[in-house]
């Protein structure tokens, strides 16, 4: 049974801030045509949130980003910081081994959204994000990782309601496809983004569990050129080490 949710206003200005969650400025036309919301509302409810800081707004261009009310909430200590504190020391631990781009990430609704991450220290080429950025489940390596925990049941619910947009031509953008690709990375432990999310990225990255339910995801993301076989043996190694060490003291 669908459930009714009070206030459409709500969800749409949610909507225009997780297109806002990337880190990129955009203008009212941009967020309308990703939003699918009209460009007058979708106006009116950014004259609301810049008064209310969750948004600011640059004079000289008129685009808008996220505002500081948001950066203020960001302090506040939540689950999501108890497991980005708890799992610092193993991700750096990881680091000193693999020289790479590492994340971690939280599901929120159909995206998970990167909460940490650590970038290396000795590459001149490497992949680069922002904590707070959004991804979507499907064209990414760490929200494949996050599908591959849920049911079946609950993988053909969410297939139904999402829109499998290609964000490179390597995006799988075929249902029978990603389930197809989902089970492997049930079987091998592991998900990849093979330039799904970006061209010339390559991603591996595995579900952090506690009590069976994934409640995080990591993942170490190269620049594809650098990829060989032995070097992605030793990445998935070293990353299912980190994997077991959280999980041991998650569900200590």
């Amino acid at each position: 049974m669908e459930r009714k949710l009070y206030g459409t206003v709500l969800i749409k200005a949610a909507d225009i801030l997780d297109t806002l969650a990337d880190g990129k400025s955009k203008s009212i036309q941009e967020i309308a045509v990703q939003t699918q919301i009209g460009a007058p509302t979708v106006s009116k409810i950014l004259t609301t949130l810049e008064y209310l800081h969750y948004v600011s707004k640059a004079e000289a261009t008129k685009h808008y980003s996220l505002g500081s009310k948001l950066v203020q909430f960001g302090l506040v200590h939540t689950q999501t910081t108890d497991i980005v504190d708890m799992t610092f020391p193993m991700l750096e631990k990881l680091q000193s081994k693999i020289d790479e781009t590492i994340h971690l990430a939280v599901p929120q609704g159909d995206k998970v959204v990167y909460v940490n991450n650590l970038e290396p220290k000795h590459q001149g080429i490497y992949m680069t994000s922002k904590i707070g950025m959004t991804r979507e489940l499907y064209s990414s390596g760490i929200g494949k990782a996050v599908l591959s925990t849920l049911s079946d049941k609950k993988i053909d619910q969410y297939l139904k309601r999402t829109d499998l947009k290609p964000f490179t031509k390597h995006t799988i953008t075929n249902s029978l496809e990603l389930k197809e690709d989902i089970e492997k990375t049930r079987k091998r432990g592991y998900a990849i983004d093979n330039e799904e999310q970006e061209d010339g990225g390559y991603c591996i990255a595995m579900p952090i569990r506690k009590a069976g339910k994934a409640i995080a995801a990591m993942s170490i993301s190269i620049p594809k050129f650098r990829l060989t076989t032995p070097y992605k043996t030793e990445i998935v190694k070293d990353l299912n080490v980190a994997k077991s060490n959280i999980e041991d003291e998650l569900n200590k």
